[in-house]
């Protein structure tokens, strides 16, 4: 137990802080993408998607060296530039998407409320003319 304990803190030492704190972080939310999977709630390719994201994201962390190649070939100077750039550009589009699946729901929605309001007066209606009728 005290060799697994050492081979652990020699392999934890050389890291900096902010790669412990990503890769914790990294890990927590690769294991709430199995989860969701494991209940169903996503599909295989979108467990293949996530898991290459959270992946590619812990690749950048520690060799940082490889987000400088990225940002040389895109016309930046700095890997981090590039990254903040390319996420930032992810956020849009992902916020763009979301906006678009919102506006469907809603029409969905409204169309169904209608639907549902013009049964329930065709209804009121009938009982209606039947009260009329009986009196």
């Amino acid at each position: 137990m005290q060799k697994f304990v050492s081979i652990i803190w020699h392999m934890i030492y050389p890291l900096k802080p902010i790669e412990i704190i990503l890769t914790i972080f990294v890990l927590f939310a690769w294991s709430r993408v199995v989860l969701r999977f494991r209940d169903r709630q996503i599909n295989q390719k979108e467990l293949a998607f996530w898991s290459c994201l959270w992946l590619i994201i812990l690749i950048m962390v520690y060799v940082p060296g490889k987000t400088t190649y990225l940002a040389h070939l895109i016309g930046m100077g700095r890997g981090f530039d590039a990254m903040v750039f390319i996420a930032i550009i992810a956020l849009f589009y992902t916020i763009y998407r979301l906006y678009i699946k919102a506006n469907e729901t809603e029409q969905e929605i409204t169309e169904i409320i209608r639907q549902m309001a013009l049964r329930l007066d065709v209804k009121k209606g009938r009982k209606r003319i039947r009260k009329k009728i009986s009196n």
